[in-house]
């Protein structure tokens, strides 16, 4: 094996952690030795041993009598820069210089850390080798911007509508499209909609992918509402499924009525012509240290989110059918804005799923 195939290795270990790492970042290590793997570890949730530890303490596990020895020579190949900083964890580097490894190649640079500067004066050789690598972006967008990463999960007809007039309760897309979005679901920190749509399709808006949800360590992402003054009813199915809820909203008195739901917070975010001030509710989310956001809600949210140009990526579900007037438009403004029309969006994904379509538009230069 070569060295680019044990970083591809790698990147595949820290996926494992996609849907359980949390507020941590996913990552991957793998140890070699002529050429062969002899340790491999990832992130699996906030506060575990990080990926490097895991990789070591898997060499010790298999060559117990002669760990040091295994281990002295050898390369550590990891997709993050290793942390130097105290959190959770003591800084996975002090373990790193303990042993007398050969190389370490590290597949992308974290400015929270100082990792390379010590391990450039130790005499380990440092390779940075970029690759392409999808995950983490709500963790890099908040070390940078102090913002989260903001995905859109729209589910339209052919003629790009989502929301059907009359409340029939018809899905547009297939059950297997329905079930693929709790993926996008189980990737977030939190799951954004509107009043609008809690009242007229009473989501719960869990993950409900058992292939997910069974993971050990997973844990289900916030659910939130974006509310100016609009009265909710305590029965609906959001506040009585379990798990942490919150309330967006511009004045807390119009939601005295809640006061007896579980595990419910009511947030006051400042408003901005009759409407939540959406870029202000972002650094609120950002101050709770949430790095990824999905939003599932009708025309009027998205629309407001895609003209204050906050989504990072749209992933949307296409279902062969026309619905004409019979449905709302997915977006109320410049057809400039909309993802299909806009120039800072590129089609970056494409797959089928039965007779629906998936594809995800991203920003052409990353996060912003």
């Amino acid at each position: 094996m070569t060295e680019s195939s044990f970083m591809l290795e790698a990147l595949e270990l820290a996926k494992k952690g996609q849907f359980t790492s949390g507020k941590g970042a996913c990552v991957g290590c793998i140890i070699s030795k002529n050429n062969q793997i002899i340790g491999k570890g990832f992130y699996e949730f906030f506060g575990a041993p990080h990926a490097e530890i895991m990789a070591i303490e898997s060499v010790r596990k298999k060559y117990r009598n002669n760990f040091n020895e295994v281990l002295a020579g050898s390369t550590i190949t990891v997709t993050l820069e290793p942390c130097s900083e105290f959190g959770k964890t003591p800084p996975c580097l002090d373990e790193i210089l303990k042993y007398n490894f050969k190389k370490i190649i590290i597949g992308q640079l974290d400015a929270s850390q100082s990792s390379l500067e010590r391990l450039k004066k130790s005499d380990i050789e440092v390779v940075t080798e970029e690759i392409p690598n999808e995950l983490n972006k709500g963790f890099f967008k908040n070390l940078k911007y102090k913002k989260p990463y903001v995905r859109a999960k729209i589910a339209m007809s052919e003629d790009k509508k989502i929301a059907f007039i009359e409340d029939d309760n018809q899905w547009i897309t297939c059950s297997a499209s329905r079930l693929d979005g709790h993926k996008f679901r189980a990737l977030s920190d939190i799951v954004l909609t509107g009043s609008g749509t809690i009242k007229r399709d009473n989501p719960a808006l869990d993950v409900r992918d058992s292939e997910i949800t069974q993971l050990k360590n997973f844990q289900q992402p916030i659910r939130a509402i974006i509310a100016s003054e609009s009265k909710l009813n305590a029965d609906l199915k959001f506040f009585k499924t379990p798990g942490p809820k919150i309330i967006f909203c511009s004045n807390k008195d119009v939601y005295k009525n809640l006061d007896s739901v579980v595990d419910l917070e009511v947030f006051e975010i400042e408003d901005s012509k009759i409407k939540i001030n959406l870029l202000r509710l972002l650094d609120e989310l950002s101050s709770q240290d949430i790095h990824d956001v999905l939003l599932e809600s009708g025309p009027k949210l998205i629309t407001s989110f895609i003209e204050a140009d906050l989504i990072d990526e749209f992933i949307i579900y296409i279902a062969p059918k026309i619905l004409s007037n019979t449905a709302l438009s997915f977006f109320e403004g410049e057809d400039s804005k909309s993802p299909f029309n806009s120039k800072d969006f590129i089609l970056s994904e494409e797959a089928s799923i039965e007779s629906d379509k998936r594809i995800i538009y991203r920003r052409k230069n990353g996060i912003k």
